[in-house]
């Protein structure tokens, strides 16, 4: 049965945050021969991943997903796939063939089409989502239920969030086969939409939920 947890955290955040992945991860491992793990971009998560490429992981058994991306060049300031590499794939040596991303350089639909291809190709269930929630409750880069509801695994959207670019992102199918769920928030705006959320307001990331656990690391 799935269950929520929540860890209110003043200090250490980041270590704690590292602690608890590498842990499941471990564990995980443990069970199977390798893993597959939905990665978030956005600011939040950066120093966990720092901080995880420090971790003595199996790295060639680990694969990555990118929960969405920004439809812009991958070498671009503003793609989650140039940050997310910057700070965890190269500084781990995680193999490239372990890292699956979308491809900005196709048109929009194509890019949807070859990437939600790659993960039916590689797995028909997530072992770990680590996500983060903007502070108008969306996830990923699902900003309404509508896109979120849409058929298969992953979509895009019109131009949204900070940056008004397009953007590709996992479906609420995609992210909700992941057997563990761990969403990384940070400040009084984030932690307002968690309340919401636990009071069952139908904001985007109330609708993503872990199969056997979701956890929130909640720190200032």
């Amino acid at each position: 049965m799935e269950k929520t947890v929540i860890y209110l955290l003043e200090d250490g955040y980041v270590d704690f945050v590292v602690e608890k992945i590498r842990t499941k991860m471990e564990k995980l491992l443990e069970e199977k021969d390798k893993i597959f793990v939905i990665l978030a971009g956005g600011k939040t998560p950066l120093p966990v991943y720092e901080k995880l490429a420090e971790q003595k992981l199996p790295w060639d058994r680990i694969h990555f997903f990118l929960s969405d991306e920004r439809y812009v060049p991958l070498d671009s300031d503003q793609s989650n796939f140039r940050n997310i590499n910057e700070v965890l794939f190269s500084r781990a040596k995680i193999p490239s063939s372990n890292v699956h991303y979308v491809d900005t350089s196709l048109p929009v639909e194509k890019a949807c089409e070859k990437y939600e291809r790659g993960i039916r190709s590689a797995t028909d269930q997530f072992d770990l989502a680590i996500l983060g929630m903007g502070p108008d409750g969306h996830v990923a880069s699902i900003f309404d239920l509508e896109t979120g509801n849409k058929d298969g695994l992953v979509t895009f959207t019109d131009p949204s969030g900070d940056t008004k670019v397009p953007r590709v992102t996992l479906t609420f199918r995609a992210l909700n086969t992941s057997r563990y769920v761990f969403f990384l928030i940070r400040g009084k705006e984030k932690i307002n939409r968690l309340t919401e959320i636990l009071r069952d307001t139908p904001l985007p990331a109330y609708s993503v939920r872990g199969k056997e656990k979701t956890v929130w690391f909640v720190g200032k």
